[in-house]
């Protein structure tokens, strides 16, 4: 399995360093940057795409193409989210029709680049980044699944988003979520630390170094691939640093140090 690690100035020199191993940056789809960080190593692409009805004008197929052609980018991956506003007003919202709505969207991806490589991935719910006004449909493993077998597009899952998404939706047993999600179907696996203590809107926030709790969730999931419950994905993702303003103020030097290597290993072990 291949290890990545989001893309951070911090990042690159250690592995210039020779302090981390890694054999792909992440990088998010900015065309300058995804050029800069490929002239130095191999990287690949995690697309800003969101499955909702204005994301669907976004969508820059020759981008995609030349991502897929020129960088180690395996599969588009597209953030399943859905709003109110993605309905008409009097129209009845229940789990078929967010499905609808979700294949709908997926169809010219599919259409264009076969669905095999396209993958769909769970965003935590609520959320406060993407929006705030989220469905909890979306988070429903049933609808994920659903979603999954209509389109046959894969599963990019992100351990920290569904975590979250249990807290927000009083779900207790997140290792039960987990494996009821279309494990079979795992192309990419995220993996980052959570703040524990919730903010002052009662969210825990991620994208942090892995706490000891993230160590445990995490080794969990990696047996469920060893052990045959979950496809074996083609990457695992460390998704901590970056560039920009959201990422740069936490891209510390000795998180990336002490945790990328850990998680180098667990990739491997696979």
């Amino acid at each position: 399995m291949r290890f990545a690690i989001n893309y951070s100035p911090e990042a690159e020199k250690l592995w210039r360093d020779g302090r981390i191993q890694v054999d792909l940056f992440k990088c998010p789809d900015w065309p300058d940057l995804v050029e800069k960080v490929g002239a130095i190593h191999k990287v690949y692409v995690h697309c800003s795409l969101i499955s909702w009805g204005r994301g669907r004008d976004e969508i820059d197929f020759a981008q995609l193409q030349r991502w897929l052609e020129t960088t180690e980018t395996l599969v588009i991956n597209s953030h399943f989210a859905l709003e109110t506003a993605d309905f008409a007003p009097d129209s009845r919202i229940t789990p078929e029709a967010v499905v609808e709505r979700a294949a709908c969207f997926l169809s010219p991806l599919c259409e264009r680049f076969g669905a095999e490589n396209i993958v769909i991935e769970n965003l935590p719910y609520p959320d406060g980044v993407w929006t705030d006004i989220l469905l909890q449909e979306i988070v429903d493993p049933a609808v994920i699944s659903e979603v999954v077998r209509r389109t046959g597009c894969g599963l990019l899952l992100d351990i920290a988003h569904a975590i979250r998404s249990c807290e927000g939706a009083g779900r207790e047993d997140v290792k039960g979520y987990l494996n009821a999600l279309p494990v079979h179907a795992l192309r990419e696996l995220h993996v980052v630390g959570i703040l524990p203590e919730p903010d002052e809107h009662g969210i825990r926030q991620d994208h942090f170094a892995m706490t000891e709790a993230d160590w445990a969730m995490t080794e969990w999931a990696l047996e469920q691939i060893r052990a045959g419950s979950w496809r074996k994905p083609d990457t695992l993702a460390f998704e901590y640093g970056g560039v920009g303003e959201r990422f740069a103020w936490r891209s510390e030097a000795a998180v990336i140090a002490a945790q990328a290597p850990r998680l180098y290993q667990l990739a491997k072990s696979v």
